[in-house]
C-alpha cells in the first residue's frame, strides 16, 4: 500500500472530516500574518504619533486571535478524528489480512504491526500530512502578504525559502533505506525475544541462560544499531535544511534593510516583513522535514501485513450423493507437501456417527491427513468423495476441532464457548454438564473470568471447553488432533469416555492408544501400515 492510496481509502470514508480539517488549517494559517501585520501597524503608528488609534489596533488583534485560537481547537479536532479513523483502518486491515491466510509465520509480524508501526505511522505519517497541509496554507497565505508589502522582497524570500526544498530530493532514497534496514533488524528482534519468552521452561531446563542472553543482546544490538542510524540520516537531512534556512533568514533581513534605506518601506513594514519572512520560510522548512518523515514511512506502509494474499483454492473435494450413510471417502490418496508424497494410496470411508482412530508414528502424515480433507493442503494424487448433503452451506462449517493446544481467551466462560455469539444461559449451562464441567455450569461462572487473568483451568477443562464449543455450534464432526496429549491419567480417561458417548462422527488422531481403547473405536487405520 502507498502512501497515496492509503490516503485515498482515508478520503473516500471521511470526506466531510477532510473538508473541515482544511478549512479550519487555512484559518489556523491566518497566524502567519496576523501578529507580525498588528506588530507593524502599531510600529508605524507610534511612530506616527497617532496614538488614539492604539486601542481600536488592540481590539482587532483580540479579536483575530481569538478567532485563531478556535480555528485551532477545530482543526485539533478532526487531527484527532483522522486519526481515529486511520488507527481503526490499519489495524483492522492487519487483523483481517492475517484471518484471510492465518499462519504461525505471520503472527508475530501481524502483532508487531499492530502494537508498534500503527503507532509510528500515526506520528510519521498522518501528524505529518496534517501538518503538511497546515505549512501549506501558511506559505500560500504569508507569500501573498508579502507581496502587498513589496513583490520584489516578497520573490527574494521565495526564492530563499525554497533553498531547503532541495535537500529531501537529495536524501529521499537514503532515508528510506534506513527505515526498511531498521523495520527488518525489528522484526528480526522481536522475533527472537518472542521466542525466548515462550520457551522459557525450555531454556531452564537445558540450563541455556547465558547463551540465550548473549544471542538476545546482539540481536537487540543490531536493532538499536539500526534505528539510531534511522533518526541520524533524517536528522542529517533535517541540518542541512536547517542551514539552508539560517541563510536564508540573514539574506531576508538585507533586502529588507535595503527597501527601508531606500525609503520604499517605513521601519512598521520591514518588521512585519522581517517577521511574514520567518513565516514563509519556517513553513517551507517543515515542508522538507515532513518530506523526510513520508520518506521514513512508506516502507511501514508496504508491510506485507496490509496485503491481502492470493486465494488459495485447492480442488481435494468431490461432492457427490454416498449411499448407506457414507460420509466421506479418501479414494487411492497421495498427500505430502510441495509434491513430496509423505502418505501414498490411503483408502478408507466414514460413516455417519462413526469413532474412526488414525494412528501412526511421529511425522507419518496424521496432520497432513485432516488438512487435506480441511481443504488446506493440495491432494497430490487422487479424491476426497463426500456426500452432497454436508455441502448444503459451508463444508468447513460441519467440522469442529479439538487439538493439544486449546487457546483460552482472557475473556468471560461465557465468551469462551460462544466466541461472541448470542446463545442463552441455559443452552450454555447444559453443554457444561454435557462435558462434565458442573462445578462451571452456572449463571455465576458463566460470567467468570478466565485465562492468564482470571480463573485457571487445567489442561483437560481446557479441552472439554474447546468441545462444549462444538456442541454448541452443532458440528457434525469433531476432528481430534492428539486431544488426549499432554493430560493426567484422570483428565486422559474422562476426555476420552466424553469423546465416545458423543453421537457426533469423531475422527481422532492419537500418536499413543492403549490396544483396550483401540477397541472401542468403529475404525482404526494404522499409517505406519501404508
Amino acid at each position: 500500500m502507498t502512501i497515496t492510496s492509503f490516503f485515498k481509502k482515508l478520503l473516500i470514508k471521511n470526506k466531510f472530516l477532510f473538508f473541515t480539517l482544511i478549512t479550519t488549517s487555512a484559518f489556523a494559517s491566518l497566524d502567519g500574518i496576523i501578529s507580525p501585520y498588528i506588530i507593524g501597524k502599531i510600529t508605524n503608528t507610534l511612530s506616527q504619533k497617532n496614538f488614539n488609534d492604539i486601542p481600536r489596533i488592540l481590539i482587532l488583534y483580540l479579536v483575530l486571535m481569538l478567532f485563531l485560537n478556535i480555528s485551532f481547537y477545530l482543526w485539533q479536532f478532526c487531527w484527532g478524528k483522522i486519526i481515529k479513523s486511520s488507527n481503526q483502518f490499519l489495524r483492522s486491515r492487519a487483523f483481517n489480512t492475517f484471518t484471510y491466510s492465518p499462519s504461525e509465520s505471520k503472527m508475530a509480524n501481524t502483532l508487531n504491526f499492530i502494537n508498534v508501526n500503527v503507532k509510528q505511522i500515526e506520528n510519521q505519517c498522518i501528524d505529518s500530512v496534517i501538518t503538511l497541509i497546515y505549512c501549506i496554507d501558511q506559505t500560500i497565505v504569508s507569500l501573498i502578504y508579502i507581496l502587498n508589502i513589496n513583490g520584489i522582497a516578497a520573490l527574494v524570500f521565495l526564492f530563499c525559502g525554497l533553498l531547503p526544498a532541495a535537500v529531501p530530493r537529495l536524501t529521499r532514497n537514503w532515508i528510506q533505506d534506513g527505515t526498511k534496514s531498521w523495520n527488518q533488524s525489528y522484526e528480526i528482534y522481536n522475533l527472537k525475544i518472542s521466542d525466548a519468552v515462550h520457551g522459557f521452561n525450555t531454556i531452564r531446563h537445558a540450563n541455556a541462560y547465558t547463551r540465550l542472553k548473549l544471542f538476545i543482546k546482539n540481536a537487540l544490538l543490531m536493532e538499536e544499531r539500526k534505528y539510531f542510524f534511522m533518526n541520524f540520516r533524517r536528522n542529517t537531512s533535517n541540518f542541512f535544511a536547517q542551514v539552508s534556512y539560517t541563510f536564508s533568514m540573514v539574506i531576508s533581513l538585507a533586502v529588507g534593510s535595503f527597501f527601508v534605506v531606500k525609503g520604499q518601506i517605513l521601519v512598521g513594514g520591514l518588521i512585519s516583513l522581517f517577521l511574514a519572512s520567518d513565516r514563509l520560510t519556517s513553513p517551507i522548512i517543515s515542508i522538507v522535514n515532513i518530506t523526510n518523515q513520508l520518506n521514513s514511512v512508506r516502507p511501514l506502509l508496504e508491510n506485507t501485513v496490509l496485503q491481502k494474499p492470493e486465494p488459495r483454492q485447492y480442488d481435494n473435494l468431490s461432492f457427490v450423493n454416498l449411499s448407506d450413510k457414507k460420509k466421506i471417502i479418501f479414494d487411492h490418496c497421495t498427500l505430502g507437501y510441495n509434491n513430496h508424497a509423505i502418505l501414498k494410496n490411503i483408502n478408507f470411508e466414514i460413516f455417519e456417527g462413526d469413532k474412526v482412530l488414525i494412528t501412526g508414528r511421529s511425522g507419518i502424515g496424521k496432520s497432513t491427513l485432516f488438512k487435506s480433507l480441511l481443504n488446506e493442503l493440495p491432494l497430490i494424487k487422487g479424491k476426497i468423495l463426500i456426500d452432497k448433503q454436508l455441502n448444503k452451506n459451508n463444508f468447513l462449517s460441519n467440522f469442529g476441532i479439538v487439538g493439544q493446544d486449546t487457546y483460552i481467551f482472557s475473556e468471560s466462560l461465557r465468551f469462551n464457548l460462544t466466541l461472541g455469539k448470542d446463545i442463552p444461559s441455559s443452552r450454555l449451562i447444559k453443554v457444561l454438564k454435557k462435558v462434565k464441567l458442573e462445578y462451571l455450569a452456572n449463571k455465576n461462572y458463566l460470567d467468570t473470568q478466565i485465562g492468564d487473568k482470571g480463573l485457571s483451568l487445567s489442561g483437560g477443562e481446557k479441552r472439554k471447553v474447546e468441545i462444549a464449543r462444538a456442541l454448541l455450534n452443532k458440528k457434525d464432526f469433531l476432528l481430534v488432533d492428539e486431544g488426549l496429549s499432554g493430560l493426567d491419567d484422570n483428565s486422559r480417561k474422562q476426555i476420552f469416555a466424553l469423546l465416545q458417548s458423543l453421537p457426533q462422527t469423531i475422527i481422532e488422531i492419537e500418536h499413543i492408544m492403549s490396544i483396550e481403547d483401540k477397541q472401542k473405536f468403529d475404525q482404526v487405520i494404522n499409517l505406519d501400515t501404508k
